[in-house]
């Protein structure tokens, strides 16, 4: 298990969240806890809307502009919500292992700015 969290956690920190939360359901559909499966279905769900979403930016109106932008931005936040989602069940399913918390960066760390 401890591999299979390692490459989720590498999806994570690649900014690929949703490659992150779909290779977690799949790795989560043996647990028992309840817990795991709430939030699974959760994520779930939430991939589900993005996809859905993403078809009403062909739409064509005079307000195309306008809800390309709030459909981006809602896909944002949800895209957010799967990246915690995915962080809570690699906690779960990881019983709390420090070492597998602490690979896990922060969205907002960027890549060191090194100059040659």
């Amino acid at each position: 298990m401890f591999e299979e969290l390692i490459k989720a956690i590498d999806y994570i920190n690649d900014g690929n969240v949703i490659s992150a939360g779909k290779y977690l359901i799949e790795l989560a559909k043996n647990q028992d806890d309840e817990d795991i499966l709430k939030v699974v279905a959760e994520t779930e769900k939430e991939l589900r809307e993005i996809e859905d979403e993403k078809t009403l930016l062909d739409l064509d109106s005079k307000f195309r502009d306008q809800l390309i932008d709030v459909i981006r931005e809602n896909i944002k936040w949800k895209k957010e919500k799967i990246r915690v989602l995915s962080l809570y069940l690699i906690d779960k399913m990881s019983k709390g292992n420090e070492i597998l918390l602490q690979m896990i960066r922060s969205p907002t760390e960027g890549r060191p700015h090194t100059f040659i």
